[in-house]
């Protein structure tokens, strides 16, 4: 049986709306390791306008797409040490504390887009044994936003277009939870009355 070359990749995100550029992290991360570990952050925060979905959400669309009960794929929660815009050295070592929890050492590899260079998250010695993968956000220009009021719009066309095929049959949940938000009702609000 052929041994991918690393063991674990790290992906990080909010995933405040799973969609295709997501997949590719994972399919590039799954190209160089045998585990992906997801991790699902701002876990401690739903119902706001950058932060819609509950975490058992996000994590239950990223499942339906990889398998439940799959030991490839772990997906947890990571709450915010501080606030979401507070990273430091010190986020990064609490990052690197979570993974260890999961995977019981640093991961083999970080992917993510090049919106944010994530090892500015830690100190150089903390991942001196960890790669990174950079994908260009320039391959899928999409994100998680637009998808968002997609679904206030109740545009199933579009959204279908960004996110997992899998993933279709959850746009009613997707949807319903989200308008269950304030800042996405009083969107819809306003929209329908124009």
């Amino acid at each position: 049986m052929y041994k991918k070359p690393e063991d674990v990749a790290l992906i990080v995100g909010r995933f405040q709306h799973y969609h295709i550029g997501h997949d590719l992290l994972v399919q590039t991360a799954l190209k160089y390791c045998d585990r992906v570990l997801i991790l699902v952050g701002s876990a401690q925060e739903s119902g706001t306008l950058r932060n819609p979905y509950l975490p058992s959400t996000r994590i239950d669309v990223i499942r339906e797409i990889y398998g439940k009960d799959n030991d490839t794929f772990i997906v947890k929660e990571l709450n915010d040490l501080t606030n979401e815009n507070d990273i430091t050295a010190d986020w990064g070592r609490y990052v690197l504390k979570n993974v260890k929890l999961h995977i019981r050492k640093a991961p083999s590899l970080m992917v993510y887009g090049n919106d944010e260079f994530r090892s500015k998250w830690f100190d150089p010695e903390d991942i001196q044994d960890t790669a990174e993968h950079v994908m260009p956000r320039s391959r899928i220009p999409i994100s998680a936003t637009k998808l968002r009021e997609a679904l206030v719009r109740d545009d199933f066309e579009y959204w279908s277009k960004f996110v997992h095929e899998k993933t279709h049959k959850m746009y009613d949940r997707l949807r319903k939870e989200l308008l269950a938000t304030d800042p996405y009702r009083q969107m819809y609000e306003d929209m329908m009355k124009k």
